[in-house]
């Protein structure tokens, strides 16, 4: 019979408690396990071995730790299993010894990472790791320029949002090129031969909308690629500014992406709930803007003085009063430090002719929306609307319950 490491609650192995023992070198090991020095898988030192697997591997990614690297939470109790990889980092001569490396299917996981941020950074590349890790997927992270128009992970300010996703697609049409993999199969099909490859594509907030665009392009009717449309399995998308029907874009995508699209929503994101007609207005202006402070500075630059001068000095006070604390107060710091009048101007003219600058109820909305912009970024944390997991978790689900 295979050796099976403990993962799960109640389960016992003879070197647990001298882990146990060791994890008292470390703040959070005292923290979690206290005088615990049973031999028994605890809460606690579950807690552990996940902090422990999270700080180990980010050293070994970093080149401060050699390997191997810890072995990723099992999928059904989520708990990280006492294997070999962590008895070694902790210390402990290996109860078992490492078994060969999964052979990787030939399913692919393409990536890609928020605003402003790296290519390793963000739920699109923790939901790909996690399925290589164990899922045995391929994962292939797509790495472009940086851009700064929002102001807030930085990034070049000279790059506008269209112009970052441009090279986005850019990115992902070279990965699809120079892999052998797909080329492969493009050729078998193009034969009129079967492939099993298959296809995961994932990107957070700016690069949801990206990837959609770089989807469509490709695998669309006329695409290079598409005759592989069949072979994609699915998208994961987290706070998708593209969304059906509510995304900030507005962006019109064909049935056959939108029955493969597993949009990831947090309850009031500011991106991919915008049910409102005037955040599209600001957004579709702001994209294009070589500009690098944030969406909601404009917003507050523009909107705040109209509403004060529109309902008086009281209104103005309250409302000066919600943009003294979190978001909207960093928001308000952002505007009153940096001049971007070409933008508003242009963001002025158009609202004015909308109509949009003498809408009271509409403007309130906005501001009140703004808050939203938190929910944007939690997508690492529990939320009732994920069932008490993360977005991360939810991404996770889908690919594992995925059966062609």
């Amino acid at each position: 019979m295979a050796y099976v490491p403990p993962a799960s609650i109640g389960a016992t192995h003879e070197k647990i408690s001298d882990a146990k023992r060791k994890a008292q070198n470390y703040e959070y090991g005292r923290r979690f396990i206290g005088d615990d020095r049973s031999d028994t898988y605890t809460e606690g030192f579950g807690e552990f071995l996940d902090e422990f697997r999270s700080r180990v591997n980010t050293e070994i990614d970093a080149g401060k730790r050699r390997g191997p690297r810890i072995t990723a939470p099992n999928p059904e109790t989520l708990l990280v299993p006492f294997d070999w990889t962590v008895q070694d980092q902790i210390g402990l001569k290996a109860a078992s010894s490492p078994a060969a490396p999964p052979a990787f299917r030939n399913i692919w996981f393409f990536s890609a990472p928020g605003s402003g941020a790296a290519w390793w950074v963000g739920p699109s590349f923790e939901t790909g790791r996690w399925c290589k890790d164990v899922l045995s997927i391929n994962h292939q992270p797509i790495g472009f320029p940086m851009g700064g128009y929002l102001g807030l992970l930085g990034g070049d300010a000279g790059l506008s949002y269209n112009e970052v996703i441009e090279q986005e697609g850019l990115s992902l049409e070279y990965l699809l090129d120079s892999n052998e993999h797909v080329q492969k199969a493009l050729a078998d099909v193009n034969a009129g031969r079967p492939t099993d490859i298959e296809f995961w594509f994932s990107g957070y907030s700016q690069s949801a909308d990206g990837m959609e665009d770089a989807l469509v392009r490709l695998f669309g009717d006329g695409g290079k690629y598409a005759k592989l449309r069949d072979r994609i399995n699915g998208t994961i998308q987290f706070g998708n500014p593209s969304k059906d029907k509510t995304g900030i874009a507005r962006k019109k995508r064909p049935q056959w992406l939108l029955d493969k699209t597993n949009n990831i929503t947090t309850k009031g994101d500011f991106y991919a709930e915008a049910s409102d007609d005037i955040r599209p207005l600001f957004y579709a202006e702001i994209v294009r803007a070589e500009t690098s402070l944030s969406f909601f500075g404009h917003v507050i630059k523009i909107v705040i003085p109209v509403l004060m001068n529109l309902l008086g000095g009281m209104f103005g006070l309250s409302l000066g009063s919600l943009l003294t604390g979190g978001a909207l107060g960093a928001a308000k710091k952002d505007a009153d430090e940096r001049d971007h009048e070409d933008v508003d101007d242009d963001l002025i003219a158009l609202l004015s002719i909308k109509g949009i600058l003498t809408n009271i109820p509409d403007l309130i909305g906005l501001i009140f929306a703004l808050p939203g912009i938190v929910a944007h970024g939690e997508y690492h944390l529990p939320k009732p609307e994920f069932g008490g997991l993360t977005g991360i978790d939810k991404g996770r689900g889908v690919v594992a319950s995925f059966r062609r």
